[in-house]
């Protein structure tokens, strides 16, 4: 996102940025780099958040991943998330994580990153939890862009789908934002 600006600011800037964002995402899933960011207002954080809840509400095929956030960028959308009750997927070294979210949530990830591709019945198991509880989770996964669905074909009744975390369905490049 600072590839020219190190400082992302303002509200409206938040929005031509979630423009961006937006465009991006309706090609395919989305990573989205604050490496030369050194500060984000939570305005401009804002902005980008509640589009991406409403791009992710619904979405079963597309991830984003956050990444490169330094302390005082994460902890702004740590904040921003928190006041929308919302998660979103970053890497941290190799290992996907979540912005904000339940620790049941970040349990969640944790397992189904173990499993690469999973069933939610497998998934359920490994986690011990009750199929219901776990859609449940997978929802919220989905809607903070670290797990993508699709309908498993060789399910031979019913329907049944496949789910993968973002760090094995991410194919799409970077997209830096500037202020």
């Amino acid at each position: 996102m600072g590839e020219e600006a190190p400082v992302l600011s303002t509200r409206e800037r938040g929005k031509v940025a979630a423009d961006r964002v937006q465009e991006a995402l309706d090609q395919g899933s989305v990573v989205i780099s604050f490496k030369a960011v050194e500060v984000a207002t939570p305005s401009f954080l804002d902005e980008v958040v509640r589009r991406l809840g409403g791009l992710l509400r619904g979405n079963e095929e597309r991830v984003v991943v956050i990444t490169e956030t330094n302390e005082d960028v994460a902890d702004s959308l740590e904040l921003v998330l928190e006041k929308h009750k919302m998660a979103l997927a970053t890497v941290k070294g190799k290992q996907l994580e979540l912005l904000g979210g339940s620790t049941q949530l970040k349990s969640t990830l944790a397992a189904a990153q173990q499993m690469h591709g999973f069933s939610a019945a497998d998934l359920a198991k490994e986690l011990e939890v009750k199929l219901p509880n776990l859609h449940q989770r997978l929802k919220g996964l989905m809607e903070a862009g670290a797990v993508s669905r699709a309908t498993d074909e060789s399910a031979t009744r019913g329907t049944r789908h496949r789910y993968e975390t973002a760090q094995t369905k991410i194919k799409a490049g970077t997209i830096t934002l500037t202020n």
